[in-house]
């Protein structure tokens, strides 16, 4: 593995793909038909961080609007298990009372899990 932030952005790219797919399935499982709006942009910020425990180099990337508004990052430790969270903030389409606040996902490449962290609506 790539001990360098430019090595290691490439070797995740397959995986950030893959996180693509599963945060847009969810998206589209709870009615959305709409893809992740970072899909396929380029990260703004990148770094390599420390774990704490096993010190272990960990991948951290994220996105923010232009204007520094944040959209999203996603973790890759050491031993590639990623963590992905993307901000939504849309009504959910099935469900009124609810409002999807983020998209997040898990794992590793090839065994990713995804889910909807959802908020009351303020009217509900």
């Amino acid at each position: 593995m790539n001990a360098t932030l430019e090595g290691r952005l490439d070797d995740a790219q397959p995986l950030f793909a893959e996180l693509w797919q599963v945060l847009a399935d969810s998206l589209r499982a709870a009615g959305l038909d709409q893809g992740l709006a970072v899909s396929g942009m380029p990260h703004t910020r990148g770094e390599l961080r420390e774990d704490s425990y096993d010190r272990s180099q960990s991948l951290y990337v994220e996105w923010r609007t232009p204007g520094g508004g944040y959209l999203g990052s996603v973790l890759v430790h050491g031993d590639g298990q990623a963590f992905a969270e993307f901000d939504v903030l849309l009504p959910h389409p099935r469900k009124p009372q609810w409002v999807i606040e983020a998209a997040t996902a898990w794992g590793y490449r090839g065994a990713l899990k995804s889910e909807l962290r959802l908020l009351p609506a303020l009217d509900s």
